[in-house]
């Protein structure tokens, strides 16, 4: 299926502006990115009225079972036969925030370690031997948890994962909020990789990871949802300018360029995609309503006078998910019933 995304503004990160472009899909794949295509001979034609055109969200993190339970049902148990239903809501709620690519350890049981105090050495080191990939590991949010595992181990947090060889697989750190200047040089040794989870520190009351500190020592890193079902990386950007700016009172801050194309583009690559859009790359993009902004640097009107709720249309691998917050071809489903089966319990 061939279709034609006309009249739209195409935020290029270089440039640093928007570019009036249209976008020609066919298939799964960007074929053509020009001014004023033709509008015949495809199977569909949508006018994008000068909206925004940008590159799609990658959530790197978050648990979908965990994050219902959290966010509606006080951690009560869910029943099994539910999982694929909360599975296709959380994934619906991604899509609805402009989310293309996404990974859900909810379903993950390898490639990822969430307690590492609870694994013996003999197990961590079957783990890093048996990884086919690079493995994520939350660690490091609370000091609690970083002077148990110094204690335990006698190491620095990032000395014990060396030990193991997991920073030898590209491992990935999930959270990492709390480590300090001596682990962060010892991780840009490494080709160590950061998933920042802002909804979950914040409504958690942990301290944010240092992102100065992470772009000092030139460590990659993405966001991520994390165990809350709320998903809106506008919300999530803000956060995190706001803790480093006010709280930290960092003078070095990212911009609000950085931070967008960490967002997107830099966090499609960690999941292992191409994010950006151009010729010939899937065609995994979002629509952003233009109405809404009022500031003459778009990076920062975008990051501060945006919702998820802006999000007219989410494109992913040539399909349109959801336009206006409507889902094509949905089926409906009343989730608040596996809610309703999980109080009775």
């Amino acid at each position: 299926m061939s279709i034609l995304f006309k009249n739209g503004f195409l935020l290029d990160f270089d440039k640093e502006e928007l570019i009036k472009l249209d976008i020609l899909v066919d298939g799964d794949k960007i074929k053509k990115i020009d001014k004023n295509l033709s509008n015949e001979k495809y199977d569909d034609v949508i006018d994008l009225k000068n909206n925004i055109v940008m590159p799609a969200f990658a959530n790197c993190f978050y648990r979908s079972i965990e994050g219902y339970k959290n966010s509606y049902l006080n951690e009560r148990e869910i029943d099994k036969k539910d999982y694929n239903i909360i599975k296709e809501y959380i994934e619906k709620k991604n899509a609805l925030a402009g989310v293309c690519f996404s990974r859900d350890f909810s379903f993950e049981k390898e490639g990822f370690i969430e307690d590492i105090l609870s694994y013996s050495e003999s197990e961590l080191d079957e783990i890093s031997i048996s990884a086919k990939s690079k493995i994520y590991i939350k660690i490091g949010q609370t000091l609690k948890e970083m002077g148990e595992l110094n204690s335990l181990s006698k190491k620095m947090p990032s000395e014990f994962l060396e030990s193991f060889g997991f920073l030898d697989k590209g491992t990935i750190i999930v959270g990492g909020n709390c480590f300090e200047k001596d682990e962060l040089e010892l991780f840009a040794s490494y080709n160590t990789q950061f998933v920042l989870l802002p909804n979950d520190d914040a409504r958690s009351g942990r301290r944010f990871a240092n992102i100065n500190s992470l772009q000092k020592y030139d460590i990659p890193f993405a966001l991520g949802s994390g165990d809350f079902a709320e998903i809106d990386f506008f919300a999530f950007m803000r956060q995190i300018l706001s803790y480093n700016s006010f709280v930290m009172e960092n003078v070095n801050l990212l911009s609000e360029k950085e931070l967008l194309k960490i967002a997107t583009i830099d966090g499609a690559k960690i999941l292992g995609f191409d994010g950006e859009i151009k010729e010939g790359n899937f065609a995994n993009f979002i629509v952003l309503n233009s109405n809404n902004i009022l500031g003459d640097n778009i990076f920062k009107a975008i990051l501060f006078e945006l919702s998820k709720n802006d999000v007219l249309y989410t494109v992913k691998n040539g399909k349109i998910l959801q336009q206006n917050g409507v889902f094509v071809m949905e089926k409906t489903k009343d989730y608040a019933k596996i809610a309703l089966r999980s109080k009775i319990k």
